[in-house]
Order: C-alpha cells, then sequence, then structure tokens
C-alpha cells in the first residue's frame, strides 16, 4: 500500500510544482502593483514622501547662507509651506526655494554646531537634514582637503594662552592677552603640504592679511618688552588692551594674534578679527618694490626723483614707497633691518602722510627697504648725497626761525630735543610725545614751560593742527575780536567750520583769554565728534559721570554733557581731592595731556 501511494506521489510532483509557479507568477503581478502605488506613499497616514534633503558642505560656516540641494520635484516646491532650524519656524523672508535649492539666510546660524532643519509641504511627509555650520575653515591647494572647524572642535584641542605685545599703524604699542589654538597644530590638523608657500587669513568682512609660510612660521617671533618667544594662535578668547586673562570674552572672535619680530613691527593690523577662512596655497610669494627717494623743494615744496648726488646743506629728503609697506632706513651707511627706524611710521591719524623727511647737514648715505607682509623685503636702495661745502644752506635753527609764522611758539629744531624745562613734570612724556611730531611748541627752542597758562586761541589751534585740518578762511564779521590778519584766524575759522568752537554773546570769541578746564573739556568732546566719534550720553548717564566729581554744582549747565563725554572718554580727568575745577585756568601741560589722551582715543584702528 505505501508503494502504492509512494508511486502516485511521484507521478503528481511535476503538476503541482508547475501549478505552484503559475499561481505565484499569477499572484506577483497584483502585489508588484500594490507596491508600486505606495511607493509615492509614506507610512505616515498615507502622505507622499518628501525628496531626499542634502545638505550643504561647501564652506559652510557662521556668517554665510546654506544651500540645501534635492532632486527637482516642482509639486513639491509649490506645496512648501515652511522651514524650521531646530525648531524654530523661519520667517519667509530668511529662507528662497528654487529648483533643487533652498537658501537659508546666513543671520539664522549666528554659532557654529550642529542644526536640525525639517521643510514642511502640504501632503508631503517632512523633509529634514542635519546640517553642520562652521566656525573656520581650511582651504587652498595647500592643503589636501578642505577641512571645517566648529568652535567646539576648536576648544577640544590643546590651548594656548599668552599676552601678546603690538603695535599699531598710529603707532601706539597695546597687549593683548589671548588664549586658543596654536596655528601650526591647526595647520598640521589640515594637512599643510610641505609645498606650502603663502597663508592668507580673512575675516567675515572680507578683512585679510597674507603671509608667507617663511615669515609666519619659520622665523621667530617675540612678545616685548621681555623677548619671551611666542607661536601664532588662533584665538578663541582675547581682551584687548589688557594683560588680565580674566578679562577675556569670545567677542570677535577667532582671531589671528602673532608675535612681533622686532620692537617696533606694527603688527595689529594682521590681529584678523571674526576669523573664517584660512587660505593655504603652493603660490611662489612676491617680492616688494624697493623704496624711491625725493628732493623736497624748499621753495615749492614740491618733491623731486633723485638717485643722489650733490646737494646743499639743509636739504630734506623724501622716502616712498608701495603705500602698503612700511619703509625702514638708515643714514649711517649700514644695511637697515626691523630694528630700524620706519619713514612712514604714521599710517592713521591726523599724523598720516606727515612723514618727516631726512635732514642732510653732511655726507650722508641713506639705505632704505620696503617691508610688508605677504612678500619678500625689497632689495635695498642706496642713495648718496654729498653735501657741496661751497654753498651751505640753512641750518636747522634758521629754517625754523624762517618757518615759524608771527605770533607763533618756536617748535622743537630735531625730533627728540628735549625740552630743558619739563624734566621730572608729570606731563613730560606728553609733552616729548606731542613736541617730536611738530603738534606743540616751545616758547623757545629749549623752553617749554608747562605751568604757564595757553589762551582760547592757541588750544583752537593745537586741536586744528592734531586733527589734520586745512586752515579754513575767515569771514569777515564772523567774530567781531578776530581779524583776518592775525595768526590764529585760519584755525579760528577751520574750528569754527566743524563746531568746535562757537564762542560768545555779541559775536565775541575771546581769543586771548585764558582758557578754562571746562572750555578745553567743551572743546575736546566736539573735536571728537568732528572726527567721528558720535557719542551720546542719557541723562542719568551723564549725571553719573559728573556726580564723581566733589564740586560738580559749580560746572556750568552749557559744559555739562561736553565735560561728560570727556571724562567718559577719559581724555580729561579730575584734580587731586576730587575737583574738577571747570573755571580753573587751563596750563600747558594739562593741554599737552589732554591732547595726547585725545588723539588716542580717536585712533579708530586700535583694538
Amino acid at each position: 500500500m505505501s508503494s502504492l501511494k509512494s508511486k502516485i506521489l511521484r507521478a503528481l510532483f511535476p503538476a503541482v510544482c508547475a501549478m505552484a509557479i503559475l499561481l505565484s507568477h499569477n499572484l506577483a503581478q497584483p502585489v508588484k502593483a500594490a507596491e508600486a502605488a505606495g511607493d509615492a506613499l509614506s507610512s505616515q497616514g498615507g502622505l507622499k514622501a518628501a525628496p531626499a534633503l542634502a545638505a550643504d558642505a561647501a564652506q559652510n560656516v557662521i556668517r554665510k547662507p546654506v544651500e540645501l540641494t534635492f532632486a527637482d520635484d516642482a509639486a513639491w516646491r509649490g506645496a512648501v509651506s515652511g522651514v524650521s532650524v531646530d525648531g524654530a519656524a523661519l520667517e519667509a523672508g530668511k529662507y528662497a526655494i528654487d529648483a533643487g535649492k533652498i537658501t537659508i539666510d546666513k543671520s539664522v546660524f549666528r554659532t557654529s554646531g550642529d542644526y536640525a532643519v525639517v521643510i514642511k509641504a502640504g501632503g508631503y511627509a517632512d523633509a529634514r537634514v542635519t546640517q553642520k555650520i562652521g566656525l573656520l575653515y581650511i582651504t587652498g591647494d595647500g592643503v589636501p582637503r578642505e577641512v571645517v572647524f566648529t568652535r567646539a572642535e576648536l576648544a577640544a584641542m590643546e590651548q594656548e594662552s599668552a599676552v601678546f605685545s603690538a603695535t599699531n599703524d598710529f603707532p601706539a604699542d597695546l597687549s593683548v592677552a589671548a588664549e586658543g589654538v596654536p596655528l601650526r597644530a591647526l595647520l598640521a590638523k589640515a594637512g599643510m603640504k610641505p609645498e606650502a608657500r603663502m597663508i592668507t587669513f580673512t575675516g567675515s568682512d572680507g578683512y585679510r592679511a597674507e603671509f608667507t609660510r617663511d615669515e609666519l612660521l619659520e622665523t621667530k617671533r617675540y612678545i616685548f618688552p621681555a623677548g619671551t618667544e611666542v607661536e601664532p594662535v588662533i584665538a578663541l578668547k582675547k581682551a584687548e588692551r589688557s594683560t588680565d586673562f580674566s578679562q577675556m570674552s569670545e567677542q570677535d572672535t577667532p582671531v589671528l594674534c602673532i608675535g612681533q619680530r622686532a620692537r617696533t613691527e606694527q603688527t595689529l593690523l594682521s590681529f584678523v578679527k571674526i576669523l573664517q577662512t584660512i587660505t593655504v596655497t603652493t603660490d611662489a610669494p612676491g617680492q616688494w618694490a624697493g623704496p624711491t627717494a625725493q628732493i623736497i623743494d624748499p621753495a615749492t615744496r614740491q618733491k623731486v626723483a633723485t638717485p643722489g648726488g650733490v646737494v646743499k646743506r639743509g636739504t630734506k629728503i623724501a622716502l616712498a614707497g608701495d603705500p602698503k609697506t612700511k619703509i625702514y632706513y638708515t643714514t649711517d651707511g649700514s644695511a637697515p633691518d626691523l630694528d630700524s627706524k620706519i619713514y612712514n611710521a604714521h599710517g592713521c591719524g591726523p599724523l598720516a602722510g606727515q612723514d618727516e623727511p631726512i635732514l642732510v647737514q653732511t655726507d650722508t648715505t641713506v639705505k632704505a627697504k620696503a617691508v610688508w607682509f605677504g612678500k619678500r623685503d625689497s632689495e635695498v636702495a642706496t642713495f648718496t648725497f654729498a653735501v657741496d661745502g661751497s654753498q651751505p644752506g640753512q641750518s636747522t635753527a634758521q629754517q625754523v626761525a624762517e618757518d615759524k609764522p608771527a605770533g607763533q611758539e618756536a617748535p622743537a629744531a630735531e625730533k627728540g630735543l628735549a625740552f630743558t624745562d619739563i624734566q621730572g613734570n608729570w606731563a613730560g612724556e606728553d609733552i616729548e610725545f606731542l613736541a617730536a611730531r611738530k603738534l606743540i611748541y616751545g616758547k623757545s627752542e629749549t623752553i617749554y614751560e608747562p605751568g604757564s597758562d595757553i589762551t582760547r586761541a592757541e588750544f583752537a589751534a593745537l586741536l586744528v593742527r592734531v586733527l589734520g585740518l586745512p586752515e579754513g578762511v575767515l569771514q569777515e564779521g564772523r567774530f567781531q575780536d578776530v581779524n583776518v590778519a592775525d595768526w590764529y584766524a585760519g584755525s579760528v575759522a577751520a574750528a569754527a567750520d566743524e563746531k568746535i568752537i562757537t564762542g560768545y554773546d555779541g559775536g565775541f570769541f575771546k581769543p586771548d583769554a585764558q582758557i578754562t578746564r571746562e572750555e578745553m573739556a567743551a572743546m575736546i568732546a566736539r573735536a571728537a565728534r568732528a572726527a567721528g566719534k558720535e557719542e551720546t550720553l542719557s541723562v542719568s548717564g551723564r549725571e553719573q559721570l559728573l556726580a564723581r566729581f566733589k564740586d560738580r554744582q559749580v560746572i556750568s549747565p552749557w559744559a555739562e554733557e561736553d565735560v561728560a563725554l570727556a571724562v567718559r572718554a577719559g581724555i580729561i580727568k579730575g584734580l587731586s581731592g576730587g575737583d574738577f575745577s571747570p573755571q580753573t585756568y587751563a596750563d600747558r601741560a594739562q593741554s599737552a595731556a589732554i591732547l595726547k589722551r585725545f588723539l588716542t582715543y580717536i585712533d579708530s584702528n586700535t583694538m
């Protein structure tokens, strides 16, 4: 019996297999159709699937717009109803939708990190993507690939701290306490190639500082005055004009901080703030063009190019070069280096462009070279001048005497010549600083008289000179007590045009009256406005500043706001004992100290 069953099953087996194949084929058709119909539906209530979003991977850092891409679907684009980032819905003006692309405004991503982006569209499931936003990226053909760092990633690296010395192009020295990632370590992490030659740092506002690799990484840099060696740092925290690390903050960071190769090297302009990009390239560095020399014609003040040669005693020589560079020079025949004098030290402020010429009194060899970041130093240019003894020119003292306008005081004959009556004076350094730049003058070449009073006309002339204003033309009758022939008429006109002075009732200026401390404060505050320092104070803020003075009640109402502004700016201070003494006459030492503080205050290029 069992044998018979086996025979029957063997006979039926092929037919059963054929039937199974046929059934599976016929049943598969509706299943496949159902799957195809469901491809456009999600498992969430029958919603259609949204296109897949791709995050922006091209230089995706803060303060730049983000572009999310997708396989274009016009129906989905038309159905988009909103965009949210980290759960916050964006206003319509913060994003734009185009074929295959959604652009999100740069203002949305204020810090670095990972952001959850969700796109909502009617009838579709939410489209989601995680967008990484970096703080800083390194790019260029000097690295194998572009690398993006978030602030958290940078902060997780080994940090170094230092108090950097820096000099701006005013020039003035200052300190910057900073902490961050050593630049060398960061470039190593990005895999900088051995053949890399140039490194450029760009801030979010487009400001750039360019360096050769040699000058930035292969040349020693220092912190002065101690001369301590220091490495460049990408600071994540800093405190400007401070040596106190406890005052550091993340404001304007990351920032490039570098040491100085020499005590006077003007490095501050290379402290790129809100650093966004480091571009490393294999480009060969160029070389700065060498300086040229010019003779200043004493009659016309015109400058005429010269290769050197025979000149009259007292001839003045100017040096010129690429405006981006600093010209280092010597007059003793030695080769100039970064410790030599800088001819064009003043790059900003009222002294910008007022370079002190080289005075040739004896046979002189001038050697000069142009130096700045991003290119190799120029070749040394040599200019040899022989003094024609048979045609002696004027002495320096004679030139000063003839150039001095009638009614004005005599300037010091040469930079660095100290007045004999300011030794030990509390304002001595300020007096020497201003006199060396021909901003203030002595009563003679050697006498300053720091304790003498200063007149309203004299102080107005000082402010006009410090601001670099051209002398104006005094309109007839503008001030009844100022004659157009007076030595100070042009300065008074310029100061009045800039609203630095207004005069008294009745059309009087009182030029020969001794200036009081509150009058000086008022002129200083108005001069700051003329220099672009538009400052305002609330009533409570003004009262708080003035309340520090015991004699606050005797400050004239018309001068209160200007006195408060000058005090807040640190330009003018009280006297010992806590008084302001508004009606006390200011002396020449006080005027020098106040002018020096004023110069520092209006220098907008310092940190």
